[in-house]
């Protein structure tokens, strides 16, 4: 990690869960970091190292201007942790402009922000002419749906990060962008609060009773990518708490 010291890494969903232990532990390895949330009050500032800035990624025009005040702030970025995430729980075929909303949202923030952000970072990385690199945290659920998902679109917005990764590597291929790697995360089932926020009740007691990961233990797969040689590019990880069932 010696090599990523005082570069410059922009974490999305930087309030709580996996993007919070991502800029924890990216800032302790000597990382400047840029936290991006709506909730910029719940980023942690991790004594000064992290600069965070209010950002909704289901929001083009604010996606825009954070990576904006990001290029007059640090002139580049190295590393962008897409981690931004929602998982509401409707069913895709129920009706309501309330679950249309809702079914919206999803798509907005999973996928289409995720797209916009790579977007706006890989026109700076491409600028800096530095090694950099593009981690996006997808879910098991990006390759296999093994039971009726309660959680609506959310394995559909994965499905299309995980090839959207792939799309990206490709591009820097054809056009020459070496020193950018790309690659996609797949965890299992991780104990964070998005079971709350997307509405699921008892979500701690669905945790508690199957196996499952926490965030730290996703970070630590970020850490593991970074620090590959610079001739290695792992596009794809899958990790799973051990005893899942599918």
């Amino acid at each position: 990690m010696e090599k990523w010291q005082n570069k410059i890494a922009v974490v999305t969903g930087a309030s709580s869960g996996i993007g919070e232990a991502i800029v924890k532990d990216l800032a302790s390895h000597g990382l400047k970091v840029v936290g991006l949330a709506r909730r910029v009050e719940k980023i942690p500032t991790c004594d000064g190292k992290v600069t965070a800035i209010k950002c909704d990624v289901a929001n083009l025009d604010s996606i825009k201007s954070a990576f904006k005040e990001i290029e007059e702030k640090f002139g580049k970025i190295n590393i962008l942790i897409n981690n931004a995430g929602v998982g509401i729980y409707v069913k895709v075929l129920e009706e309501g402009e309330e679950i249309t909303r809702k079914l919206n949202e999803v798509i907005d923030i999973n996928f289409k922000g995720l797209v916009h952000s790579t977007r706006e970072a890989a026109k700076l990385m491409k600028n800096s002419n530095e090694n950099g690199i593009i981690i996006n945290i997808g879910s098991v659920f990006d390759s296999n749906i093994a039971f009726p998902n309660p959680s609506s679109l959310y394995p559909a917005t994965k499905y299309a990060v995980r090839a959207f990764t792939e799309i990206v590597r490709q591009e820097f291929v054809i056009s020459e962008c070496d020193k950018i790697k790309v690659c996609n995360i797949s965890p299992g089932i991780v104990k964070t609060n998005i079971g709350h926020a997307g509405g699921r009740k008892n979500a701690d007691n669905h945790y508690d009773a199957v196996p499952h990961l926490v965030a730290e233990d996703i970070s630590q797969s970020v850490l593991y990518v970074l620090s590959t040689p610079e001739n290695v590019n792992v596009t794809q990880i899958t990790i799973k708490p051990v005893g899942e069932k599918f």
